[in-house]
């Protein structure tokens, strides 16, 4: 093989993934597989003509294949009685059986069902096929335990079919729900769920299943009595059984801020500690016997034998699609030493990645799996450039200089993980780590050579010595402990992480692009890797350049009424960079969704935004002002301009905590007349002085004003509230598009205030079917009435409006992009 040639199952796992992420695109056999097998009949022809190499023929076979292979994920035909057909109603009878580990949180437990019955009552339930999500809320302590994979259930459950918050740079969750077959999902309580007789039939899988998730619920209730530090303890769990439920939010933000997130995800460096301690024990057990050392037998049964620790710990911990990929790997590299042949590492990187998709083909678009990958690749053809870069230097030494080449080395792993991995981070966490290489030096061996072994040997005694197995987890839990303030100390640092933006694929690729053109330049590729580097930097910096001009020279105005669900949130662009969000949206306090971080985050970075010129908050409403916190925490924020109100609930303090800690300067309405946005301004109409004694009148009313564009956003005020605006405002408040007051309630948008706001269009931000029946059916009937054309964020998604300053067009999101839908002028 020359230095310069692709393993051969490269292009083949590059060939069958291709095909994967084309037929997510592409549905059906569109002409994809008649133009794969016109390929493929044509290479035939030219190999018998012209001896033409056989190399592209598994290439073009593993596109179909991949292609072919995803159809069933992400384009369904559902039959007549899949149990997504039963959505929406009040409620439904569905009985199955448990699919999946349950999995407890927040006071609910989880589980996917795989449905076997359903009907609206359970005598006249019939046959039906499909999974769904069920969660059980305010269960008994003791259900947890009781409920098992392959249990067979029943309950009565509302049924609601899994949609997208459907924003531009949000989590596409339908899709990732769909590549698991999931497109529903149902609740229930605790003591409603009904237990039903369940088969006597003897099932080896879902006894194996069982009893390894009672090791690992029995093995994590030991941790945790035995580790004092609780954070500690739940790494610990994670780190032995791939269970990471105890990890709480700000845990987990503490690992990745501080470029560590990866120990907590068992990977190549888990299964590698295992592989390792478990072939030196076996090998040093079989070299006991003369007869098996002479044969050259001992390596070999060795080898052997450890694939059984390797596969109980992979299945312990899940079988995640990171352990999958490192399971395939080391147990190749035990393969290879069982027959005595060299691992090829790129051709079993490139065999994992070609089993796992074959199996799961929708595992291509899970994160892990991503991840995973390319910190492997980087790091094997990082290393692969520092072998050459340092062939000729001296090996010997001082034992201080063979410990700095391996600090080094250490390092360079570390580093070349790092940037492999970061585009994607970025991409899908929208952080930057300063400080990963640095914390890895301490993190890895004390977590993963340290901790991870102790536990693992703590799991393999504690059947049988629970005393030793406590004072082991102890021990390791103590290590972990200083770990832990370790990464606490470091990710306090102000320059040890960062916010960033969403790189969109064209940004991604050219950096990836440039990677492998630097590395075709090391191995002697000079010209065509020269090439690549130039290509890469001249695409990247157009891409910027035409982002740049759009985000400070557009003399265009852009408002975005953001789909939040049953709230409201709207970010206006104005010309010369200015940004400015209306409300953040929000759930309940009793909710654990966070608005501000899952949604208006999101699309904030997708938009290139790390910093807003002011945050409006209409009023201290939990569906206006929830999700705020989290965008005045997160984000460089100049002015926060709200009304005279103080909200009673905690959040508004949480909030006001937030402002005063991040020295926000505090604006009020009465007051604050005016936002100039260089060629656009917004104007405060409301209100007026006095204060209401319903909040929703309190809201403040702002206009915002382009050329002969404007667009009229009244917060939740109702018909008292209309009736003053319109008497003092009057013809002030014509517009051109108006943010429906108040969600379509019945109790807004009279007819007196439409006939002198007369927009052309009205944006209903609102839930999709929300339990309040917004938009009232009254209220629809006075806009189409006056000839208005609606739109409803519920069910078109995010909003967008392009003001030139004479005309406007409206579109609507699908996806990550916005499709154009109509066009208005002033009035």
């Amino acid at each position: 093989m020359t230095p310069f040639s692709l393993p051969p199952l490269v292009p083949v796992g590059l060939a069958l993934g291709c095909g994967i992420a084309i037929g997510r695109l592409i549905p059906g056999s569109k002409g994809v597989e008649i133009f794969c097998c016109a390929l493929l009949f044509t290479v035939l022809v030219m190999r018998v003509l012209h001896e033409l190499p056989l190399g592209i023929v598994p290439a073009v076979l593993f596109f179909a294949v991949g292609h072919c292979l995803i159809q069933f994920t992400v384009w369904p035909v559902f039959s007549e009685n899949h149990i997504v057909n039963f959505c929406d109603q009040k409620a439904v009878w569905v009985q199955g059986r448990i699919a999946s580990v349950p999995v407890s949180s927040n006071r609910r437990i989880r589980f996917e069902l795989r449905v076997e019955q359903a009907g609206t009552t359970r005598s006249t339930a019939k046959a039906a096929v499909g999974k769904l999500r069920l969660s059980v809320y305010s269960p008994c302590p003791d259900l947890l335990t009781a409920l098992a994979f392959n249990d067979c259930i029943g309950c009565s459950s509302p049924l609601r079919e899994i949609r997208n918050f459907n924003n531009p740079g949000g989590f596409d969750y339908r899709g990732y729900m769909g590549l698991k077959g999931i497109y529903c999902t149902g609740w229930v309580k605790g003591n409603a769920l009904v237990r039903l007789p369940q088969s006597r039939k003897f099932q080896p899988i879902c006894l194996a299943v069982n009893l390894i998730q009672a090791c690992r619920r029995q093995f994590g209730r030991h941790i945790r009595q035995n580790v004092e530090n609780q954070n500690a303890a739940a790494v610990l769990t994670a780190l032995v059984t791939g269970n990471r439920q105890w990890i709480d939010q700000d845990l987990g933000n503490l690992f990745s801020r501080a470029g560590a997130n990866h120990i907590l995800a068992i990977s190549g460096l888990h299964l590698s500690i295992v592989a390792l301690v478990s072939f030196n024990l076996f090998n040093r057990l079989f070299s006991v016997f003369p007869l098996l050392v002479i044969s050259g037998v001992a390596r070999k049964l060795a080898a052997v034998f450890t694939l059984v620790p390797l596969i109980f710990y992979a299945l312990l911990s899940g079988f995640s699609p990171s352990t999958q990929r490192a399971f395939t790997m080391v147990a190749m590299v035990m393969v290879c030493l069982a027959v005595e042949k060299e691992a090829d590492t790129v051709n079993a990187l490139a065999a994992a990645f070609i089993a796992i998709l074959i199996i799961w083909p929708g595992a291509l678009f899970s994160i892990s799996f991503q991840l995973s990958f390319f910190a492997v690749l980087f790091i094997l053809g990082g290393m692969a450039v520092v072998k050459k870069l340092t062939a000729d230097t001296d090996t010997g030494g001082s034992f201080f200089n063979r410990a700095i080449k391996r600090v080094g080395m250490f390092m360079a792993v570390s580093l070349f993980a790092i940037l492999g991995t970061q585009p994607l981070v970025m991409h899908y966490f929208n952080q930057i780590s300063f400080a990963g290489i640095f914390t890895n030096l301490i993190l890895i061996p004390g977590a993963g050579f340290l901790a991870l072994p102790l536990g693992l040997l703590a799991l393999f005694v504690y059947p049988f010595f629970v005393g030793l197995s406590a004072l082991l987890v102890a021990l390791a839990g103590f290590i972990l402990g200083f770990c832990i303030d370790f990464l606490g100390w470091v990710s306090a640092l102000s320059m040890a992480w960062s916010h960033a933006v969403t790189p969109d694929f064209v940004e991604i690729s050219c950096y990836y692009l440039f990677c492998f053109g630097l590395f075709m330049v090391f191995k002697n590729m000079k010209k065509r890797g020269v090439l690549l580097v130039v290509a890469a930097f001249v695409i990247f910096s157009a891409r910027e350049y035409f982002l740049i001009l759009d985000r400070f020279f557009n003399k265009n105005v852009n408002v975005f009424v953001l789909d939040v669900g049953q709230g409201s949130a709207a970010l206006i662009e104005a010309p010369q960079g200015k940004r400015v969000l209306i409300d953040g949206g929000g759930f309940s306090r009793f909710s654990t969704f966070d608005t501000g971080e899952r949604i208006v985050a999101p699309f904030l970075w997708f938009r290139k935004i790390l910093t807003l010129d002011a945050v409006v908050l209409t009023h201290p409403e939990s569906d206006h002002m929830n999700g705020l916190i989290y965008i005045m925490d997160n984000f460089k924020v100049g002015r926060f301009i709200k009304n005279s109100e103080a909200g009673k609930k905690d959040n508004y303090r949480d909030l006001m905590a937030v402002v005063e800690h991040r020295r926000i300067r505090v604006e009020i309405v009465p007051g604050l007349e005016r936002l100039n946005l260089g060629d656009a301004q917004l104007e405060f109409l409301y209100p007026l002085g006095q204060r209401s004694e319903n909040a929703n009148n309190n809201s403040i009313v702002s206009k915002l004003t382009h050329g002969n564009i404007s667009v009229l956003f009244p917060g939740d005020i109702m018909n008292d509230a209309e009736k003053e605006i319109v008497r003092v405002r009057g013809k002030r408040l014509l517009s051109t598009v108006l943010v429906s007051p108040h969600h379509g309630s019945s109790s807004s948008s009279g007819g007196f205030f439409l006939d002198q706001v007369r927009p052309k269009s009205v944006i209903i931000s609102c839930g999709f079917k929300n339990r309040y029946g917004f938009p009232h059916a009254a209220v629809i009937e006075r806009y189409t009435r006056r000839g208005y054309r609606l739109f409803e964020t519920g069910l078109a998604g995010a909003v967008q409006i392009i003001s030139t300053g004479s005309c406007c067009e409206i579109m609507t999101s699908k996806g990550n992009k916005f499709c154009f839908i109509s066009t208005s002028c002033s009035p």
